[in-house]
């Protein structure tokens, strides 16, 4: 696929950051984009602002009946399905010490379930196209920092469950891919508040800097996977050596963080959850504990 003309692409959790810039940048290579995930005042909006080629559907990655129905929506709509990036995802940070299992469930329920949920759905429909399969995983699935055990051990299974399906359907015409962004610097309407724990090892990510990209960036990145069907890439492309040499590149980051400010986050991931409150991004419940809702 060297051109995106005419392709139908569902994108999951389309509504906000990345999945949002993804959406533009390949709806404005001539792309029919099915904008496929919760908050539907955002998906309309978007739908609007995109114009022609272009439809909402709801979709929780974490229920069956929700993920068939998008696709079937998308089918009857356009004909077919090309390609699916599977972006839809929560972060989180806190301690195995201090965060409950829950989070870690929840985590995976969205993060790792439901990407195996949008990847089963979609098979069918990308065997019948020859079709390509996206994943937007993380530098996090090959690098993992502390405090992220939960966003970290989901994305390394996604990453994991990538290379199995890749085997699976090669023979059958599809291919697969893994985009691993590194820190998304967020658009100025994206901004949130400061992670109360990773602060003590990150700053302020929301400021950027040498790892950082900008959701535009990791969509560029994107549109060239899916017209070549690549197989892995980081966003930043220079930033390619993190899934090259992962083992190296963890030795180096155990290294880099200080105990002192380890402990410091710690300390801070221990308070939030003697208050029952969360680091999240789950929609809705940033940072009140809440573990109900996923986009």
């Amino acid at each position: 696929m060297s051109t995106l003309e005419n392709r139908v692409i569902l994108i999951t959790g389309p509504a906000r950051n990345v999945g949002r810039a993804m959406a533009r940048a390949m709806h404005a290579e001539g792309a029919h984009i099915v904008l496929a995930g919760l908050e539907p005042e955002l998906l309309q909006a978007l739908k609007n602002e995109l114009g022609g080629r272009t439809m909402a559907v709801d979709m929780d990655v974490t229920d069956d009946t929700s993920v068939k129905a998008a696709f079937e929506a998308a089918a009857q709509e356009f004909g077919r399905i090309d390609a699916v990036v599977s972006n839809a995802g929560i972060m989180g940070t806190g301690s195995v010490e201090a965060a409950p299992p829950a989070t870690m469930e929840r985590m995976v329920s969205v993060n790792l379930t439901g990407t195996y949920r949008v990847a089963h759905v979609a098979l069918p429909y990308l065997m019948m196209s020859r079709g390509y399969f996206l994943s937007v995983c993380s530098t996090a699935a090959v690098a993992h920092s502390p405090l992220q055990g939960q966003y970290c051990a989901t994305k390394a299974g996604v990453w994991a469950l990538m290379d199995c399906m890749r085997q699976e359907v090669r023979h059958r015409g599809v291919d697969v891919g893994a985009l691993c962004p590194s820190f998304v610097v967020p658009d100025p309407d994206e901004i949130r508040p400061v992670d109360q724990v990773m602060v003590h090892l990150w700053g302020e990510p929301n400021l950027g800097g040498k790892q950082s990209v900008s959701a535009r960036d990791v969509a560029q990145v994107a549109v060239g996977m899916v017209k070549k069907r690549e197989r892995e890439a980081v966003a930043p492309r220079r930033m390619n050596y993190v899934i090259r040499w992962p083992r190296f590149v963890q030795r180096m980051l155990e290294r880099a963080y200080k105990d002192e400010n380890i402990e410091a986050a710690m300390t801070a991931s221990r308070k939030l959850a003697e208050q029952g409150r969360i680091v999240s991004t789950d929609l809705g419940h940033e940072d009140d504990g809440a573990l109900d809702k996923a986009g």
